[in-house]
């Protein structure tokens, strides 16, 4: 069997799920299938490489959660959903990037048009400690006709779902970097003649960012910077570097791709001392700029990474972050994304759908 169109479902529309859906349907794109990428209707980026529709609405301004939760939800069920059934024929391919609360209704609605469903949950673990939430991620991904992950480590975790499951490459869109943006970045990060650790992306207690604070305090010439939008450990983290005194300087904030990705180019090392993980967008987007990058061995971390530490404390965590300095990290090789990701969608193509 061949592979119609490929309908794939990001609900975000920013963030580095919805960056990485884009080098997707980029990649696959430049081989011939035709992709269309149903995301939000205030997706932060848009380009011609990529046909978007932008059918999701999340209610973003509505100040009161529940309101934005109930209209998000009435829309989507009577208004994206029948949508992205009546856009589904026989040979595509339905592939949902990333998992969110209505990712069942999604799956069910690609069994409804009788398309084979493919399903990439981007995270093997339910951080949601929740009653439940990892027998939820284990049926989700029980529905589907074929799971892609990031890393060997992800594929091992779900053993169990035999040979549904297939790996690929955790690519992620890269705009033009712009020089300027860059050395704006570097100058806020502090003052010339230190090294910069850059700790990138949501500030979340799971992701360590007191040992990160830690590990540049252990480190003579160096300074360290945090750059991404608070999600809770924000102030915990600012009254550790007021106590300890440490060089870290933080930007809490959520920046659009361009800038954000010049605050990793003007980073010397790139830093992810997470405690759990799947894998990393960010250490994937400062390996395609050939930043060096130290993580905590957890997850797939270490696929990617320039150096691990051994047993993420704070001073090892230190010495990792030194080695990949010394290192350094070749730009990559371009691959053929496309054909990759052609070749796991043919998968499923040839094993038909589990129904």
């Amino acid at each position: 069997m061949t592979i119609g169109s490929v309908h794939m479902v990001e609900a975000g529309g920013r963030g580095g799920v919805f960056q990485h859906s884009l080098a997707v349907a980029a990649a696959l794109q430049s081989t011939g299938v035709e992709v269309t990428l149903h995301t939000a209707a205030d997706s932060e980026i848009e380009t011609s490489a990529v046909t978007q529709c932008r059918c999701i609405r999340w209610n973003r301004g509505s100040h009161s959660r529940r309101l934005r939760q109930a209209g998000t939800t009435l829309r989507f069920v009577t208004r994206t959903l029948p949508h992205l059934r009546r856009s589904l024929r026989r040979g595509d391919v339905l592939w949902v990037q990333g998992l969110f609360g209505l990712t069942p209704e999604v799956i069910t609605t690609g069994r409804w048009a009788r398309v084979r469903v493919v399903c990439s949950p981007h995270n093997t673990f339910a951080r949601d400690r929740a009653a439940g939430a990892h027998r939820a991620l284990r049926a989700v991904l029980r529905s589907a006709d074929r799971v892609l992950v990031y890393s060997q480590a992800d594929a091992d975790r779900v053993a169990g779902l035999g040979d549904r499951v297939g790996v690929v490459p955790l690519a992620q869109w890269l705009p033009p970097v712009s020089e300027e943006r860059t050395a704006r970045w570097r100058a806020a990060f502090g003052p010339a003649g230190h090294r910069v650790a850059l700790l990138a992306g949501q500030v979340r207690s799971d992701k360590n960012p007191d040992q990160f604070v830690r590990a540049v305090s252990t480190l003579p010439g160096w300074r360290g910077a945090v750059v991404g939008e608070d999600r809770g450990a924000g102030s915990a983290l600012a009254a550790l570097i007021d106590a300890t005194g440490a060089p870290v300087t933080t930007f809490f904030d959520y920046f659009p791709v361009d800038d954000f990705a010049a605050a990793i180019a003007a980073a010397d090392v790139v830093v992810a001392p997470y405690a759990v993980a799947s894998q990393s967008g960010v250490v994937s987007l400062a390996r395609s700029l050939g930043i060096p990058t130290a993580v905590t061995p957890v997850g797939g971390l270490g696929e990617l990474a320039t150096a691990v530490s051994i047993d993420g404390s704070a001073e090892e965590l230190g010495r990792a972050i030194v080695r990949a300095a010394e290192a350094g990290e070749p730009v990559p090789a371009a691959e053929e994304l496309g054909r990759l990701y052609l070749d796991q969608l043919s998968e499923v193509t040839r094993g038909g759908s589990r129904r």
